[in-house]
């Protein structure tokens, strides 16, 4: 199958919504066609987008780092073994970079908030009260240890199963499950607390 035919396939299935999967755009990308990334692109860019502004609050950091993320995805896809999905290979330099990113000694403590539209049903201090005990809640998963923070903010935001997160973070499935444990007892002790405070 020369190298047009392949092109005019693909550009039927794409046309007609039978799109290939991961691994056949992945084989596509190395015979040549740069389109086969271009719908990689547009399948994970938001996905991948929102769980980075989930883990960093901050619209702009986020942006940057998806295309970070995307730019270091195309020029290492040649290389690229194809032992794990390539869902998971991205999110794993996704993870990498989101990590490079929170250990910068400049990143700002006053991260951008996600616009929410206020909930009319709740009174003035009912809301103050909730937008505390949110708060409270972020800086106690910050302060968790990195594999821990990691392993719950994608066991949570992403709904990833703990094989899916081993294989994103390193390690096994008994360790980020062990890690999620670990998270959430801590957590758990932290809001204890904070209701005992409050």
């Amino acid at each position: 199958m020369t190298y047009n035919i392949r092109v005019h396939i693909y550009v039927y299935l794409i046309e007609h919504g039978d799109l290939m999967n991961d691994a056949d755009l992945v084989k596509e990308f190395r015979r040549g066609n740069r389109d086969a990334f271009s719908e990689l692109v547009r399948k994970y860019s938001r996905p991948l987008t929102m769980m980075i502004l989930k883990m960093v609050r901050d619209q702009e950091a986020a942006k940057d780092i998806s295309q970070t993320v995307f730019l270091k995805a195309f020029e290492g896809l040649s290389r690229f073994m194809m032992v794990s999905s390539f869902k998971t290979w991205l999110y794993r330099i996704a993870m990498n970079a989101i990590t490079d990113h929170l250990r910068k000694p400049t990143f700002a403590s006053e991260t951008e908030e996600i616009e929410q539209l206020p909930d009319t049903a709740q009174s003035p201090w009912e809301q103050l009260e909730k937008g505390l005990y949110v708060k409270h809640m972020r800086e106690a998963i910050a302060r968790l240890p990195e594999k821990q923070r990691l392993t719950i903010q994608l066991r949570i935001y992403e709904e990833m199963d703990y094989k899916e997160i081993a294989r994103i973070l390193g390690g096994t499935a008994a360790a980020a499950r062990g890690n999620f444990f670990q998270a959430t007892r801590t957590l758990r002790r932290t809001l204890e607390k904070y209701h005992e405070n409050n």
